[in-house]
């Protein structure tokens, strides 16, 4: 999955959060964070700190992957089948 705001992150943050059954409070103190924190980053504060969102995607089991977004990263049909 691609993600390009604040708001796509929250969003896919939040997903996963309760895919594991987590409410926002027991994520907060998995992760160290109050609950008002995991709220702000789900509904796509856009300036939440980096730290906050390595201590969520940590507390998630998650990672996340940079890549380059450029043509050639993207494979050929041909190569799909």
């Amino acid at each position: 999955m691609s993600i390009r705001d604040a708001v796509q992150l929250g969003a896919a943050l939040q997903r996963e959060r309760k895919r594991q059954g987590l409410t926002q409070a027991q994520l907060a103190e998995k992760a160290g964070l109050r609950q008002q924190t995991i709220s702000a980053v789900e509904g796509g504060k856009p300036r939440s700190e980096l730290r906050v969102i390595f201590d969520l995607l940590f507390a998630l089991g998650l990672e996340v992957s940079v890549r380059s977004r450029n043509s050639q990263d993207i494979p050929r049909i041909e190569d799909l089948f």
